[in-house]
């Protein structure tokens, strides 16, 4: 298997609480990036620009994908939130 297919199957684990329906089916994930050298970016669009739960959701997405060992790098970008710059940045100090 890919490590795309892989990564999508791991994407359909992560539930939205409120819908119990994944974030592939929901369409949350955006614009999947995957090199031949393992390094992944994605971007995950909340189901509304007000969303409580895009932060926790971003998290679940960054620590389902974590378990992949093939992932060299991992960038997960919250978009179309009213606070996605505050949310990037939480994402991104968690990561360091």
């Amino acid at each position: 298997m890919k490590l795309r297919e892989k990564i999508i199957q791991r994407l359909k684990e992560v539930i939205d609480p409120e819908t119990l329906v994944d974030v592939v089916s929901m369409g949350l994930i955006k614009n999947l990036n995957v090199t031949e050298e393992g390094n992944v970016s994605l971007e995950f669009q909340p189901s509304s620009s007000v969303c409580p739960l895009a932060l926790p959701l971003a998290l679940d997405i960054e620590n389902a994908l974590k378990t992949l060992s093939e992932i060299r790098d991992l960038s997960v970008t919250i978009r179309d939130h009213q606070m996605a710059v505050e949310l990037n940045r939480y994402l991104k100090k968690e990561r360091e």
